[in-house]
């Protein structure tokens, strides 16, 4: 005879079938599918609590991820927003563009096209080249791989009497090396350049918030958001590279505090005053040109060499990033997202495109951005981000789908 579930499991799934459902009052909440431990569930709430924008979290336990979430998405993947008429949303970045459209109030996009465009390379940084730092701290200490393992599973596991996160844990921490691969992290000899990186751009953060509140300047932007997500909910977060960000970006630890507390009216903590953009007109911040030399030695080379592999239909790539070699998956959506970059750039005229063409050729940036033609990524022809339509949240979901194939998680 099986066990009784006990009082508190029971407490535990009235929790999540409460959490799915609006109640009176709730009529134009969103519902977002998250995680404690996903940056761009983070990424996407702390902007939300910003903007002041209604939402019920949902937690991503192990039914929802293999059920509700891939039926609507295609995928195993967070966040996925359900908005008050049930329409569903996926992809951070496109969520935050539709937010602002929708919820002009207090924007995140700076009105100088020159500073917007830089906002947009760190975001872009922040989401397609920071997944290669945190998870490199993340599952490459023993330390961090085994206690984040436990963590996942403890989310995993809400309310599910048959599943423990003692259970689940190793197996969720032996599965993560399978990745390492398409990051080029597969070569133990990259470890030590790996350290230094998170080491010079925490350096490079500590001195660019000794002058700024912000990344650009004394209010938010989207890119805030976008680095807050890896750096908190990995780095901060995890307990090993917790040491590091403690003992080496005490600012940095402090704009992130700043960040999760935006929108938090208990104990008046969340600032509701802002200054000012940084003006370019007075000058570049130093600080702000060392973050984008930064960028110019780990995501562009990276983000290129994915691009012309694409291409070519390569499944891998080679590319010299922070001077050091590394071999690395082809990924689709990164091809397509470095594309919509390299568009950003071409819509910037006149004297805002000379500045910005100054600044990323003194940080060597450029030439490499823009060498060649701009590849273009057919497979996502006809997408409406953020929006999902018919179950498809991808490209990938959709060419599979279109063969016959299984859809399965990334």
């Amino acid at each position: 005879m099986a066990n009784p579930i006990s009082a508190n499991i029971l407490q535990e799934q009235k929790n999540l079938k409460d959490s799915r459902e609006l109640k009176a009052g709730q009529e134009n909440f969103y519902r977002i599918w998250q995680s404690y431990c996903s940056p761009y569930s983070h990424k996407v709430m702390t902007y939300m609590n910003y903007k002041g924008i209604p939402y019920k979290r949902m937690e991503a336990d192990m039914i929802s991820m293999g059920g509700e979430v891939k039926t609507l998405v295609g995928q195993s993947i967070i966040p996925v927003i359900l908005t008050p008429d049930e329409q569903v949303m996926q992809d951070s970045t496109p969520i935050l563009e539709h937010f602002e459209k929708t919820y002009p109030q207090k924007s995140t996009i700076p009105t100088d096209n020159r500073l917007a465009f830089i906002m947009w390379l760190l975001e872009e940084f922040s989401d397609e080249y920071m997944p290669r730092i945190h998870m490199h701290t993340r599952w490459g200490n023993e330390q961090n791989n085994r206690t984040m393992g436990h963590r996942i599973a403890r989310g995993f596991t809400f309310g599910n009497p048959s599943m423990t996160s003692q259970n689940l844990g190793p197996v969720i921490s032996n599965r993560q090396e399978g990745f390492n691969k398409h990051l080029g992290l597969s070569d133990p000899s990259i470890k030590p350049n790996m350290d230094q990186q998170i080491l010079d751009l925490l350096a490079i953060l500590e001195e660019h918030f000794t002058h700024q509140q912000f990344l650009l300047g004394f209010k938010p932007s989207m890119a805030d958001f976008a680095l807050y997500g890896p750096l908190k909910i990995h780095l901060f977060n995890d307990p090993q590279s917790n040491e590091i960000m403690e003992v080496n970006a005490p600012r940095t630890c402090r704009w992130m505090d700043t960040i999760m507390d935006l929108g938090d009216t208990r104990g008046c903590a969340g600032q509701t005053e802002f200054g000012e953009w940084i003006n370019l007109d007075q000058g570049m911040p130093a600080s702000l040109n060392a973050l984008l030399g930064f960028v110019a030695k780990t995501y562009m080379p990276f983000a290129k060499a994915c691009a012309i592999a694409g291409k070519d239909r390569n499944k891998s790539f080679t590319a010299t990033v922070y001077g050091a070699p590394a071999t690395f998956s082809v990924h689709q959506y990164r091809v397509w997202s470095f594309e919509q970059l390299q568009l950003k750039y071409l819509s910037l005229e006149g004297a805002d495109k000379h500045f910005i063409d100054e600044i990323l050729t003194g940080c060597e940036i450029l030439p490499t951005f823009m060498e060649g033609d701009i590849i273009h990524n057919a497979l996502f022809d006809g997408f409406t981000p953020p929006f999902v339509v018919d179950g498809i949240s991808d490209a990938r979901a959709k060419h599979l789908k279109s063969k016959g194939k299984k859809v399965t998680g990334v």
